[in-house]
């Protein structure tokens, strides 16, 4: 039977929900007025007390203050109690150098370093027309000295930070190789690092990425042409030791290797994921696999989980870092900047890999002893590199693809506990790409680096 309502009940219950909307509404605008009005007095407190500090110092200290140098302590001081590990701010001059890091170019002498168990810098590079390069000095020397400071008494990062330094300026460098110590003057030049080299190895195209800056995606597309023009059946990559970069110039590489869909997803403080980058219709149909190692990090982790996610290729080495974050680079009015992480990086799998890295589908461990003396072997010697032919040959001739017998070195015996490698033996570098992107607004996943370009 149906029940009959009046109109008075029924004004009545309208009443009712909008006086129950109106209260909630309220409620949940005093909680945000209140939240703000919270942060606002605490604000407004933080601001007093540095005034208050400010004004004490100005009237009491016996020296002389340099206003730039405590504005930009107390800006380092500001980010470093965020208790976000990898943000940072930077002073102009620290702004204008990181700029030049993401068109890949430093000023300095022409090397590649990283600290050494020494306790001093040690050469695992000299890049071609580089001032060291003329001045004698060549990989696996041991920097000892810069001018005439002891590496091992100033330390390692304070060292390298005096090796560069304006073009045309002089520094004087002392070198030890074997038990031979050497001291020259070098001029300190601009000089655009390669950021990939190349090698055909019998018919597996090996294309080694050091980073990813605004010069990438051109020098590895390069490298892609000349790899396939000499008949390559089959693609290595190699991100061992890099330590991410620009996440557009990853994805635009990405979008070269793998078939249509997402790319890159970034989940922000609110929550929400956003779609980032997405792949078109064209790909790479070569076999692939990618080597990495414990210090393949953040946009270079990326890269492999795409590939892997796509199910375009294996991975091969040790575990990655696993810095699954993105930092945004925003520069300040006065030239000053500032990074900060604003979302975890999200691969297609939908797996993060922030604080846990990715584990390798083939497992090739090494000594620590091996691993410093890296820089020093051959692709020929390499047994992540033998690996990764052997397994990329394999899915060659999966796909009626070429004989390994003609492509793949044997690794038997090597798969735990041999040196990693580094550097082949004719290796070709890509030709420089321009760019003249700025640094600002720029998307970054960077990670700890383990070498410097000096």
């Amino acid at each position: 039977m149906n029940k009959k309502v009046s109109v008075g009940v029924l004004i009545s219950l309208l009443a009712m929900v909008c006086a129950l909307t109106f209260t909630i509404t309220m409620v949940l605008s005093i909680g945000l007025f209140d939240n703000k009005m919270n942060s606002t007095k605490s604000r407004e407190a933080m601001y007093s007390k540095i005034s208050e500090v400010d004004t004490y110092v100005r009237d009491n200290y016996v020296g002389e203050l340099a206003d730039q140098s405590l504005m930009d302590a107390m800006l380092k001081g500001y980010v470093s109690g965020m208790g976000d590990k990898y943000a940072r701010y930077y002073t102009v001059e620290e702004w204008n150098s990181i700029e030049s890091t993401f068109n890949g170019a430093v000023t300095g002498i022409g090397v590649a370093g990283k600290a050494d168990t020494s306790g001093y810098i040690r050469v695992t590079k000299v890049y071609d027309g580089s001032p060291a390069k003329e001045a004698g000095i060549e990989k696996n020397d041991l920097i000892i000295a810069v001018d005439g400071q002891d590496v091992l008494a100033m330390g390692v990062t304070k060292a390298m930070a005096l090796i560069q330094g304006d073009p045309g300026s002089k520094v004087k460098v002392d070198f030890q190789r074997d038990s031979v110590k050497n001291s020259v003057e070098i001029i300190r030049k601009s000089i655009t690092v390669p950021s990939v080299e190349y090698q055909n190895l019998d018919g597996v195209g090996y294309i080694r990425i050091f980073e990813f800056n605004n010069t990438t995606a051109s020098q590895f597309d390069y490298a892609l042409n000349q790899l396939k023009s000499a008949g390559a059946r089959s693609l290595i990559f190699d991100v061992r030791d890099n330590s991410g970069g620009l996440t557009k110039v990853t994805a635009e590489i990405l979008d070269t290797l793998v078939p249509e869909g997402t790319i890159l997803s970034a989940e922000y403080k609110s929550g929400e994921q956003k779609t980032l980058y997405t792949s078109g219709k064209s790909e790479e149909t070569l076999p692939m696999t990618v080597i990495v190692n414990e210090n393949t990090a953040s946009a270079a982790e990326m890269f492999a989980a795409v590939l892997r996610d796509f199910g375009k290729a294996k991975l091969v080495g040790t575990g990655t870092y696993g810095k699954g974050v993105m930092q945004e680079y925003k520069q300040l009015s006065d030239g000053s900047g500032i990074d900060i992480t604003v979302a975890y990086l999200v691969p297609p799998s939908g797996e993060k890999f922030n604080e846990t890295g990715l584990k390798p589908d083939y497992k090739v461990t090494l000594s620590t002893q091996q691993q410093q003396q890296a820089h020093m072997l051959t692709v020929e010697t390499d047994p992540q590199i033998k690996k990764a032919i052997e397994v990329v040959s394999a899915g060659n001739n999966a796909q009626g693809g070429a004989n390994s017998s003609s492509s793949a070195p044997s690794s038997e015996g090597q798969e735990e506990g041999q040196p990693e490698g580094g550097e082949g033996e004719g290796e070709s570098s890509a030709p420089e790409g321009e760019s003249s992107d700025s640094g600002e607004g720029q998307e970054a996943a960077c990670g700890p680096r383990s070498w410097y370009a000096l």
